[in-house]
């Protein structure tokens, strides 16, 4: 179980983080490279908690994956 959740959260972290680098790609094709980089701006809080919402379930389901594989072991000792 414990690995199924992880590996889930792996392919949801590495969806979420295509998307991330395509809305990028969007921006730099449509508006051009400096837009691109302004959106990568660490004052930029927006886009921060958008790009937090996109990554956070792939790192939850890794977290508990995680998790649940330590619970595995010391029930099985």
């Amino acid at each position: 179980m414990a690995r199924v959740v992880t590996v889930l959260g792996w392919v949801l972290l590495a969806g979420g983080g295509a998307l991330v680098l395509l809305g990028l790609a969007g921006i730099a094709v449509k508006e051009g490279l400096w837009a691109a980089l302004q959106m990568l701006s660490p004052f930029n809080v927006s886009n921060f908690i958008v790009t937090a919402i996109t990554l956070a379930p792939g790192i939850a389901l890794i977290t508990w994956g995680q998790k649940l594989k330590e619970k595995q072991r010391t029930q099985s000792s």
